[in-house]
């Protein structure tokens, strides 16, 4: 973290705090009626969590696990879905042969996902509480899973690298949105037909994740490209902290 300054290192260690308190409250208050769906889904969103493409102008990825993520949230209990958030993340940042990730980057990333899991959940909660049907309390859970993914992402390549926090933000946004609404329509067609066994439903999912996968992937091949050739001409040394997502999508 040497090459982070004060403030950069006091917000990372207040969203890492947070998001390790979220992790423990929901521990604390474990149940799992079923044990077997459970592990059957974080076995889902963890193979869904390396299908991952690297966003253009932005230091970080964006995994295909984002409608796992949000089907967690709505039908498991805090303490499941907050440690397949946790795991799915953590999983998500293990390097491959091309990039590197620092462990301040996968925990920081594990934390702000912990984070989003537990807002859309409670986003879901509120919404059904007050009365919405369910797809529009489902939307409202993606709603909160993308503004407490990308904004602490934002923030913290603003104060690690000098980025325009607004204009970073909106660029996450605008790559990332089509993929938040998406996986919101595909959760509430899941939670709608919970009746059925949730591992198969999520089994069922993987081939149209891999398919998104596969096509932001070639959508952003050229200019990933581009951004790697003329980063290699700058001087390194660099602060760097992941942008991972859902999804994250910015995840």
């Amino acid at each position: 973290m040497r090459d982070l300054s004060l403030i950069s290192k006091a917000f990372i260690a207040a969203v890492v705090l947070i998001g390790a308190a979220v992790l423990v409250n929901g521990l604390l208050h474990w149940s799992s009626a079923k044990p077997l769906e459970l592990m059957a889904l974080l076995v889902i969103t963890l193979i869904a969590s390396r299908l991952k493409v690297r966003l253009p102008r932005i230091n970080g990825t964006m995994s295909v696990n984002l409608p796992f993520l949000l089907i967690a949230a709505v039908l498991l209990s805090s303490g499941e879905s907050l440690i397949i958030a946790a795991m799915a993340s953590l999983f998500q940042s293990i390097p491959n042969a091309k990039r590197h990730t620092t462990l301040v980057q996968s925990v920081f990333s594990s934390a702000t996902i912990t984070n989003a899991v537990a807002a859309a959940a409670l986003a879901f909660h509120f919404a059904a509480h007050w009365g919405l049907v369910a797809p529009l309390a489902i939307a409202a859970a993606g709603a909160a899973f993308f503004f407490a993914n990308t904004i602490p992402v934002a923030l913290v390549l603003w104060l690690a690298e000098g980025e325009d926090p607004i204009k970073m933000w909106r660029g996450m946004a605008r790559l990332s949105a089509p993929y938040y609404v998406l996986s919101a329509g595909v959760a509430a067609i899941v939670c709608a037909t919970s009746q059925f066994l949730l591992w198969g439903l999520g089994l069922a999912l993987l081939p149209l994740m891999y398919s998104i996968y596969t096509s932001y992937r070639i959508y952003f091949a050229v200019p990933a490209g581009a951004e790697e050739q003329s980063s290699a001409a700058k001087p390194m040394g660099r602060a760097s902290v992941s942008a991972s997502s859902t999804t994250a999508i910015v995840n």
